[in-house]
């Protein structure tokens, strides 16, 4: 028994698990704006741009602020032949041998030696380049968080567009669906009717097809939802389609016009923000390439030590000593340096006079793009302006035709089925009525999202995402 009581308790628990899993989640607005930014790869690429060029400033910076610390080493078997005169480095492809002539002329026996340096040096002074260069990738790093904070505007009212575009969608399903509903009570009337001989067999037929408009009406509106829910789930970052909306709020009040500056928030806008910090960037970095070509005043040091299979003595007939065991690894010579250099390739100031100069050409290029993107969006604002005012007039008409479409309905609904009036009357009726009622979501839905546009272009999108919490 107890056992009984315990499977049927265990498969009920699991039935209604399954109810609940397979019920679709409710998305608002607002959890769909944070999933987009969340998810979606586009912001997730800004952000790791940011987040490198943050971490390429510190990298390029670390040469001003830790000294430069050098190790070598090594061991080599190798002849010492050495003549009087001038040899250039070359790059470094010279290779130098050191000691003095020896007495008894050439010779091809090598020897080990070795040779090990430690050099240190820091930078004391720097004329102003460790400050410019400071400024120039902290520039670069606010050119980077702007662009990431641009992409976080961009993709909040994508999502916040698409979730309005699939609330009118949805909506048109609805209707849709009551459409069919209304058009099927009456298709039953009329076939109820004909059949009794009381209706001529036309009404049958046309009523048969206006059932069957209304049915594909109810499943292209479905398919053009479900499509538009898919855009959703895209923009969302790949999630399930099979969700809900919050459509109360967006179907019984409209946004209040107050949330939205009239003029263009130019300071605080994230698309000319973006313009501006690349025009700071390629200013700094303009000062950056003026001041590269001065020098450098380093501190430096150093220690290091040879050994040599030669010995320091020549023997009686004024030859050196050569000794090929692995003794010459031995170091026999240390040495020390402490003081002060500094380099300056004078030339470089006529390179970077003109690197200077086409910096400054792309600087003024990149101020072009920003009063170029500031007249966009100025005339975008004005055109949003226009566009609401018209969705507003809209919306307040939509209601009048509704009213009046359903009026006409009922008039010709009661005067078909008191023999007053034909069939064709009856259809136009529900023609007009089902227009009307999509229209009045349509109108009400294009106010939301004539003020989102608003908000878009106006750059401060909190202000509208705020009323749809």
């Amino acid at each position: 028994m107890l056992k009984t009581i315990f499977l049927f308790c265990l498969l009920t628990g699991i039935s209604v698990w399954n109810e609940v899993s397979a019920q679709p989640k409710t998305l608002s607005l607002a959890d769909a704006v944070n999933l987009a930014v969340e998810n979606y790869p586009s912001v997730k690429i800004k952000l790791a741009e940011f987040q490198a060029s943050q971490a390429d400033a510190s990298a390029q910076l670390i040469g001003y602020k830790l000294p430069t610390v050098s190790f070598q080493a090594q061991a080599l078997f190798a002849t010492s032949n050495q003549v009087r005169g001038t040899s250039f480095p070359n790059g470094g492809t010279s290779i130098s041998s050191t000691g003095s002539i020896k007495a008894n002329g050439y010779s091809a026996d090598a020897v080990w030696s070795s040779f090990s340096t430690i050099l240190g040096s820091y930078k004391i002074a720097n004329f102003g380049k460790k400050t410019a260069d400071e400024a120039m990738y902290k520039a670069g790093a606010e050119q980077a968080r702007a662009d990431y904070e641009k992409e976080i505007f961009d993709q909040k009212a994508r999502a916040a567009d698409a979730y309005l575009m699939a609330l009118v969608y949805n909506d048109a399903v609805k209707v849709q669906q009551k459409n069919l509903e209304r058009t099927q009570e009456t298709f039953n009337i009329i076939q109820a009717t004909t059949k009794a001989g009381l209706r001529p067999g036309v009404d049958s037929s046309m009523a048969t097809a206006e059932l069957s408009k209304a049915m594909l009406l109810l499943l292209e509106s479905r398919r053009m939802a479900k499509d538009q829910k898919i855009k959703l789930a895209q923009i969302l970052g790949g999630s399930n389609s099979d969700f809900d909306l919050v459509a109360d709020k967006f179907n019984t009040s409209l946004p209040e016009p107050g949330s939205v500056s009239a003029g263009l928030n130019v300071s605080d806008h994230p698309v000319l923000q973006f313009y501006q910090k690349r025009i700071d960037f390629s200013q700094a970095k303009v000062i950056a390439i003026r001041k590269s070509y001065l020098p450098s005043i380093m501190a430096v040091g150093a220690l290091w030590s040879r050994g040599s299979g030669i010995s320091d003595k020549t023997d009686p007939d004024g030859n050196f000593n050569y000794n090929a065991s692995l003794s010459g690894l031995k170091f026999r010579a240390y040495n020390y340096m402490a003081g002060v250099s500094t380099l300056w390739n004078i030339s470089d100031v006529f390179k970077t006079k003109r690197q200077s100069r086409a910096q400054e050409f792309l600087t003024e290029s990149y101020q072009q793009g920003y009063n170029q993107m500031q007249i966009q969006l100025q005339g975008e604002l004005e055109s949003a302006d226009l566009q609401y005012a018209s969705a507003i007039a809209a919306v307040r008409q939509a209601p009048v035709q509704l009213a009046a479409a359903q009026d006409a309905y009922n008039q010709a609904d009661a005067r078909y089925k008191a023999g007053l009036s034909t069939i064709i009357e009856l259809t136009q009726a529900v023609t007009l009525l089902n227009r009307a009622e999509i229209d009045q979501i349509v109108a009400h839905n294009n106010v939301w999202r004539a003020m989102l546009q608003r908000s878009a272009i106006n750059g401060n999108i909190s202000g509208f995402l705020s009323q749809v919490k």
